[in-house]
């Protein structure tokens, strides 16, 4: 009631004296009892019942107060064991810091360091974002041996991160809760959190690197974002800066690259550094924003930068993927290098989206690496030979051996196609020594109806490097028996470069064997240049050719050629012939030899076989009778056919 004074609440010696009491009375009451029972036997007096009744209650008194003590002396020792095992945990923690907690990971005790802290549930001392975590992990079970870090808020007074082994003692009699031990490892965290930034940020730029671009690929991917492309941006120009101005330069321009793309996209797009002249750009948008970007990207970038070395003009080429669902941040990457690759080939300022035939492009050349190992021993590779004829005598007079691939899946693969396949798979130089081996050995048994017949093989530079095309020659000429004069090794210009390369061309001229300098007219050697090399047949590009009925200066170069092989006494043979007007314009300016598809394609051994057998080896379409080129150099008009 409200007028009522409340009862003070019992003291500690108030509560000592009632328990007191509580022991004394019926110890005293059993005394008195066993004196008057004495009394009454010294006295010779009867009790009456009623005190054998009292003396009995009095006995029961005592044994009930002895029991119930019992009672409570084997509950405070219970409790004193509990609280001897966590004090002897919290005693020995040396450093460590001990937590007990109850059923709802209330915090009962905690290291004696640590004051205000039990009655607070433990959900409550972590972050926000990590009590469900928390809380599922201590009421789950408790793997042996299992560590987790546990993550405070800074007013617990504790450390800021633990390292944590959690002992589950609720089915323990003498503990009954979960005793949860943690070491201090915050100065490691923030070491490793450190270290985690260098190993996910570009020294140079500060831009995020490769490792964490991909991580923020994979989880957009996971998450589901939507709208997400990755642009990879291409800087060229990079290397001429370091030759002319040095590698401080280089940083210079790098680092205001990096600026401009960060000023350039928007605040939700992340720029990283994943190469040396590499940047990616994670943006978000439509394809029709995402391309506009790329196209500003591309425009700051070719705006002059001011070093100290003075202005420096760059370029960029830009590839862009989408990151489509189902896609693994591997396959968006992929993606995003091969748009980049096409825009390469397109040129400079170059934006090139991905879509499937690149993949399928790139796909079909890894399937033509994989299997251009064994096609050789399967039988798929055969030789066509295209014929080369003299135009004086107007027949065939050599042929050049051509390599053909016949897959069993895709059909004819064009040289074109898997001869670049197979110089990045390293198998030129074996396949060129299995064209040297069946080539000369085809030709030995060709029929002869004049000149001996001249056999052409193309050699790559890789060949000439390897070391062994002498050995290879040798050893083909002598397993097949073809004489060394009729076989004519074709080199590149660009093949002939090095003193060792040159020592062995002179080698094989000195065995008889012709060397040919291909592609003339290809590269930039000029006619001095072609005068000093030590080859025995020039062979006109077809390059040149198709202008030379056409262009006064195509044809001019040609004539040159022409001449100054009749001055050095060496042949000149003209490849790519397609057309009527080129062959009259080549006969006309005096070239020896010529082959191309006007005059025949490249055929099978029995259909040569069957060519140099018919008329003695004649092989000549009807073409304009040669005549003199008008002085003024325009191409010569048309004259009856022969």
């Amino acid at each position: 009631m409200p007028g009522e004074r409340r009862a003070a609440p019992a003291t500690a010696t108030d509560q000592a004296r009632l328990r007191l009491s509580g022991r004394l009375v019926p110890q005293l009451a059993l005394v008195a009892a066993a004196l008057a029972l004495l009394a009454a036997a010294l006295l010779d007096v009867d009790l009456p019942p009623v005190a054998g009744a009292a003396l009995g209650g009095c006995l029961a008194l005592t044994a009930l107060q002895r029991s119930l003590a019992a009672r409570v002396q084997a509950r405070e020792s219970a409790r004193l064991r509990r609280s001897e095992a966590v004090h002897r945990a919290l005693a020995t923690a040396e450093g460590d810091v001990v937590l007990t907690l109850d059923g709802d990971l209330r915090i009962r005790q905690v290291t004696p360091a640590v004051p205000g802290l039990p009655g607070r549930p433990l959900t409550g001392c972590v972050p926000a974002e990590d009590a469900a975590e928390v809380r599922a992990r201590l009421l789950g079970p408790q793997p042996a041996g299992a560590r987790h870090t546990l993550r405070l808020l800074p007013d617990t007074g504790l450390p800021r991160v633990l390292e944590t082994t959690v002992s589950d003692l609720r089915a323990d009699p003498d503990v009954r809760a979960l005793v949860v031990r943690g070491r201090d490892v915050t100065a490691r965290d923030d070491r490793e959190r450190e270290l985690c930034a260098l190993a996910y940020t570009d020294p140079l730029t500060g831009l995020p690197n490769r490792a964490a671009q991909e991580r923020s690929v994979h989880e957009d991917l996971a998450a589901g974002t939507a709208g997400l492309s990755l642009l990879l941006v291409e800087v060229h120009g990079l290397r001429a800066v370091h030759e002319d101005a040095g590698r401080s330069v280089v940083d210079a321009a790098l680092v205001e690259v990096a600026r401009r793309l960060r000023a350039t996209v928007r605040g939700t797009d992340e720029v990283s550094r994943v190469d040396a002249e590499l940047f990616a750009v994670l943006a978000s948008g439509t394809p029709t924003e995402v391309g506009r970007l790329a196209a500003r990207c591309l425009a700051v970038l070719e705006a002059p930068i001011v070093t100290a070395a003075g202005l420096v003009d760059l370029c960029a080429v830009v590839g862009l993927a989408p990151l489509s669902p189902g896609l693994t941040a591997a396959q968006v990457q992929d993606h995003a290098e091969l748009a980049l690759a096409a825009a390469r080939s397109a040129g400079t300022g170059s934006v090139h989206r991905h879509h499937p035939e690149l993949t399928a492009v790139r796909d079909r050349r890894d399937q033509l690496r994989h299997d251009l190992v064994g096609a050789r021993g399967r039988g798929e590779l055969e030789l066509a030979w295209l014929p080369v004829v003299d135009l004086t005598e107007r027949r065939v007079a050599g042929v050049e051996a051509l390599m053909r691939w016949r897959h069993p899946d895709l059909g004819d693969v064009p040289p074109e196609e898997f001869l670049p396949v197979a110089a990045r798979a390293g198998l030129t130089v074996d396949l060129q020594r299995w064209v040297l081996q069946e080539a000369t050995r085809a030709v030995v048994g060709l029929p002869q109806s004049g000149p001996a017949l001249r056999l052409g093989v193309n050699v790559s530079a890789a060949h000439l490097a390897a070391g062994t095309l002498v050995a290879d020659v040798t050893r083909a000429l002598a397993d097949s028996g073809l004489p060394p004069e009729r076989l004519v090794v074709e080199l590149a210009e660009s093949a002939l470069s090095g003193p060792r390369v040159r020592d062995d061309v002179s080698a094989l001229r000195l065995m008889g064997v012709h060397v040919a300098l291909d592609d003339v007219g290809r590269g930039a050697s000029s006619l001095a240049d072609l005068g000093r090399l030590p080859v025995d047949v020039l062979k006109l590009d077809r390059t040149l050719l198709a202008r030379i009925d056409r262009d006064p200066y195509v044809r001019a170069v040609c004539a040159a050629v022409v001449t100054l092989g009749a001055t050095l006494g060496v042949d000149v043979v003209a490849e790519g012939v397609e057309t009527v007007g080129q062959l009259a314009v080549l006969h006309n300016l005096g070239c020896g030899f010529a082959q191309g598809f006007l005059l025949s394609r490249p055929v099978g051994l029995i259909a040569l076989t069957g060519l140099l057998e018919a008329d003695g080896g004649r092989l000549w379409p009807g073409v304009p009778a040669p005549r003199p080129a008008p002085a003024d150099g325009t191409a010569p008009g048309p004259v009856a056919l022969l």
